[in-house]
């Protein structure tokens, strides 16, 4: 018992001469917080977007009027795509550190806003797989993560969904940020293609992704998808760029 206790104490200790020398701060201000877990302070979280109203039924877009400009001028492949957030500061600094500086907190920060969409309950109990948007296998050993990747399997774990790969990324093509959306479906032809013996017919298929900008990289996953035989394809994304 005594052991236990002194053990206790010396692990107490480390933690608190680690906060004091490398002290958890905000992933989007850089002011110190509490725990790493929180991942943003109390200010930047009274700036979040969250986006609960309002949205495409479709490609859940936030829409001013009764029309979604994003359905009127993309053929979208997948059945339904909902968001957690807008993608603006402090959610925009927040995915940035997650995904090039390995901030890995916001997995589960983002996973459990995906868990509160008002939808949430449809996707955790109505689908038979969740899978994420592969990273080419070079990119992703430079990373070391593909952070798509950590967000889908929280979720598969919290909602008891099977965590698969099915689709593979044969191409390493440029990043999609720096084009317009003609050249963001050029970029993906092809890149995209079923695994060997995976077998996905006649499954309900959650694809997870950081961001969604145009839709062209989860709707090429998605076509990927269906072309195999998916009955259905849910794009659940942290934030949503308008």
């Amino acid at each position: 018992m005594m052991e236990e206790k002194s053990l206790l104490h010396w692990k107490n200790t480390l933690i608190s001469i680690d906060k004091l020398f490398f002290p958890p701060v905000c992933l989007a201000c850089n002011q110190r917080i509490e725990s790493v877990k929180e991942v943003l302070c109390s200010e930047c979280k009274e700036l979040l977007s969250p986006i609960t109203i309002n949205y495409c039924d479709k490609c859940g877009a936030p829409m001013i009027d009764y029309s979604c400009a994003y359905c009127s001028e993309n053929d979208f492949v997948f059945d339904i795509a909902r968001a957690a957030f807008i993608y603006q500061s402090p959610v925009r600094e927040l995915i940035h550190n997650f995904k090039y500086n390995a901030f890995l907190a916001p997995a589960s920060f983002f996973s459990q806003a995906i868990m509160e969409l008002p939808e949430a309950d449809k996707f955790a109990n109505n689908f038979d797989l969740i899978t994420a948007v592969p990273l080419h296998r070079v990119r992703k050993r430079e990373r070391g993560y593909n952070q798509s990747e950590l967000i889908a399997k929280k979720l598969a774990i919290k909602w008891n969904i099977p965590y698969a790969e099915p689709v593979k990324r044969y191409l390493p093509t440029p990043s999609q940020t720096t084009l317009n959306a003609e050249e963001r479906v050029n970029n993906l032809k092809n890149a995209f293609r079923l695994k060997k013996n995976a077998d996905v017919k006649g499954k309900k298929i959650i694809l997870v992704d950081d961001v969604f900008t145009t839709g062209t990289t989860v709707n090429e996953v998605s076509r990927v998808l269906k072309e195999a035989g998916a009955s259905k394809v849910a794009v659940l994304t942290a934030a949503r760029a308008i």
